[in-house]
């Protein structure tokens, strides 16, 4: 037979092994497992903030030479004080906040704060004088300023009464999210596994069976969350990772779980012994889990080159829970099923299904596609194509507080804050510009073109006034003793340390608009496109980091989507030895994807079912959002593409007839890949229905995804199309292609099937 022929693959092999050393393999897994469990417990501590950085990006510049420079950070902490019934600009209110922060400012880890009293700018202060904005700069990576935060906000909050705080601002958001990820993913789990063991008993009809896909993704995400803790020692990854590794390992483990336990009953259903089964369900099985997982792991490696930080890292939190759930399907999992051998059936719930037969009714769902495949394959692209439409319109929206549970401090302060009737813009979407001059800043000549590079800033439509020091100097009063007293006298002396350097300036443009807004975008696009001859002009802050995120996403997304696609060609071809069917799997995956992200517009950015989900309508989708989305649902697309096609190829190398290796493929797949996919939904349902506004989006777009995939993709039109192309499904360049053997008596008829009675394999 053929199976007991390929038991010399690296696959079969590798299965042997671990069937012959079960109890020595389950052993050192299981160790392993508990010290990434023990190691992980704490990963949420270790994930960085929600960097809106684009690596290499002139906002990145400015910030990293503002800190060098001048100590100036980031507006890293946002914190509100309120005087009730009172003006902030009372000497005994402003005497208690910076009594406040003098124990904040002493902590190692704050660079230094901005506030209404040390320069009495009146952007700081709230149109109705009741309450003033401090910023608040922190030194280190995300994760330092994420453990000072933590430090310094009791002292924050230590005010005498009847004085208010509310604190917000990117480093809060951040804290805030971490918890509420946490405690989205513990809910999310308790829900997921007791609904996915239930749907697994209904398929297996056993309760031992059943377990194991449960007790797989148990521990993937373990040794996911000690794999994630690790790599947060190489870089920084993003909170948002947890959540999306968390749904992506366990759904992924279930479904590799599902199809190997089922794969091993069906062996030795066939007579054979343990080893043996175990041997061969890796040379199947095992086999397609590993090329289905390749691809989704290089799908998400392919988004590491795009210098976008919360993109890297959640691809990098990607492909370590991928891994996760390789490690367990290709080396517990194999272990287990031969320790315990025809245990597996134990527990039996009432009368086994025909799960070792060939389903007739998918048989059936298959024949009627492939008797109409014209018809077939139009209507599932004019369905598709409709879910798609809302594509069009789609629009980038960078994410804010409102990732956040509607009433979370940080959500009310970056609201308030973003209210032109509450507060002046500028106080908290001021663009930051850094002046290199050739020498020093307060040369005359030097300080003369400054002054006209100002008014060029300001003539600029939309840009308020400029804001800077030199603006207050006279350079025709550069001399002798009257200038030295004028740079000594304060506040000029110290702002002049604050912002000036030996060549260089920190300039400051009052912006009227919200900083995430499109004017802000506007205005910074065009402040850089201001003349400055013999100056070196970087534009950063806020809204630049809005704008350079969002141009590196548009740069560098035609690569990333190339690689991706490329990749799972490659992966294809090596798989099946066609150049047809990897190329047709990549179109239809670009159909499937295309009907969720016009879904995931309609329901975000149009706001229906805002209500139901629980979110604010958003001015668009998040920029990362399409990238992440194509990454993982393009691997998990491919996903049930291999477990389809692996079977119908492998009826076909029995066969040589296209027709019924499709039909019986279907067959004998159509149940697994459906139990797979209903479980996957389950499990990214929970997620998505939790409060971070990122993972409902991602976990919405997914479901889309999936249930289109499986229904109108899988059962539909790879029948359809397999039967238009005919053998051409299997053409490869001469020398690459492998022949079908003739067929086998006994495995089965299409006759049989489409009658609607299941025959034996």
């Amino acid at each position: 037979m053929r199976a007991q022929a390929s038991l010399h693959s690296p696959f079969a092999r590798l299965g042997a092994f671990t069937a012959r050393h079960a109890r020595a393999v389950i052993a050192a897994v299981v160790v392993s497992i508990a010290v990434a469990a023990s190691y992980g417990a704490s990963v949420t501590e270790h994930l960085s903030a929600v960097e809106l950085e684009a690596i290499g990006s002139d906002s990145a510049r400015v910030r990293r030479e503002t800190a060098r420079r001048f100590g100036i950070g980031a507006a890293d902490v946002l914190v509100l004080y309120r005087n009730p019934g009172g003006d902030v600009r009372d000497p005994l209110f402003g005497i208690q906040v910076l009594d406040a922060l003098e124990p904040v400012l002493a902590d190692g880890g704050v660079l230094g704060a901005i506030t209404l009293y040390d320069t009495n700018e009146s952007s700081l202060v709230s149109r109705d004088h009741g309450q003033t904005l401090v910023t608040l700069a922190l030194a280190g990576n995300s994760v330092e300023k994420l453990r000072t935060f933590r430090r310094i906000e009791p002292e924050l909050r230590a005010i005498e009464a009847p004085v208010e705080v509310e604190i917000g601002g990117l480093i809060p958001l951040s804290t805030a999210l971490q918890e509420v990820a946490r405690r989205d993913a513990l809910a999310a789990e308790r829900v997921a596994l007791p609904i996915a063991l239930v749907l697994t008993l209904l398929f297996f009809r056993s309760v031992v069976a059943a377990l194991l896909p449960i007790v797989m993704g148990g521990c993937a995400l373990a040794l996911s969350a000690g794999l994630t803790r690790l790599g947060t020692h190489v870089m920084d990854i993003a909170v948002f990772s947890m959540n999306v590794g968390a749904f992506l390992g366990l759904g992924l483990s279930i479904d590799y779980a599902l199809l190997m336990v089922q794969r091993f009953r069906e062996e030795l259903a066939r007579g054979r012994t343990v080893e043996d089964a175990v041997a061969a369900t890796m040379d199947t099985a095992g086999r397609a889990v590993a090329v289905s997982g390749a691809a989704v792991a290089i799908s998400l490696a392919a988004l590491i080159p795009v210098p976008v930080m919360v993109l890297r890292s959640v691809a990098i939190g990607g492909v370590l829970v991928v891994v996760s759930a390789l490690l367990g399907a290709l080396l517990l999992l194999p272990a287990l099923l031969a320790w315990l051998g025809p245990r597996v059936n134990r527990g039996s719930l009432g009368r086994p299904p025909e799960a070792i037969r060939p389903s007739p009714f998918w048989s059936r769902v298959g024949g009627l596609s492939m008797r109409h495949p014209v018809a077939t394959g139009l209507a599932c692209v004019l369905v598709l194509g409709a879910f798609a439409s809302p594509v069009l319109r789609m629009r980038s929206a960078i994410p804010d507080s409102r990732a956040l549970p509607a009433g979370s401090e940080a959500r009310r302060v970056d609201e308030a804050l973003a209210d032109p009737a509450r507060f002046d813009p500028g106080g908290a979407s001021a663009i930051q510009i850094l002046v290199e001059t050739p020498g020093s800043p307060l040369a005359p000549e030097t300080l003369r073109a400054l002054h006209d590079f100002f008014d060029r800033l300001e003539a600029v439509p939309g840009a308020g006034a400029v804001r800077s020091v030199l603006r207050e100097l006279d350079p025709d009063a550069v001399s002798g003793e009257a200038w030295e007293r004028q740079l000594a006298r304060e506040p000029t002396a110290t702002r002049l340390r604050r912002t000036v350097d030996a060549d260089a300036a920190l300039v400051m443009v009052e912006n009227p608009h919200p900083w995430r807004s499109r004017p802000s975008a506007d205005l910074v696009e065009m402040l850089r496109a201001v003349p400055h001859p013999g100056f070196d002009v970087i534009v950063g802050g806020p809204s630049a980091q809005v704008v350079d995120q969002i141009r590196a996403l548009r740069d560098h997304r035609g690569l990333a989507v190339l690689l991706v696609a490329t990749a799972n060609l490659v992966i294809l071809f090596f798989a099946f030895r066609s150049v047809v069917v990897p190329i047709k799997a990549v179109l239809m995956n670009v159909l499937s994807l295309g009907a969720s992200y016009g879904v995931l517009v309609w329901i975000f950015q149009d706001g229906h079912g805002a209500a139901w989900l629980g979110f604010t309508r958003l001015d668009g989708i998040d920029p990362t959002i399409p990238l992440v989305m194509f990454a993982i649902v393009f691997g998990l697309s491919m996903d049930y593409e291999v477990f389809l096609l692996s079977r119908i190829r492998e009826e076909w190398l029995q066969s040589g007839d296209n027709r019924q290796s499709v039909l019986l493929g279907l067959a004998r797949t159509g149940r697994i890949i459906t139990s797979a996919a209903l479980i996957l939904l389950v499990v990214v349902g929970a997620f998505a229905s939790g409060e971070l506004v990122y993972v409902q989006q991602m976990g919405v777009g997914m479901v889309v995804a999936i249930a289109l995939d499986v229904t109108i993709v899988r059962a539909l039109l790879v029948p359809a199309t397999m039967q238009l192309l005919g053998d051409w499904n299997w053409w490869a360049p001469r020398g690459l292609r492998v022949a079908p053997r003739k067929t086998v008596p006994g495995r089965g008829t299409v006759r049989g099937l489409e009658d609607g009675r299941g025959v034996d394999p």
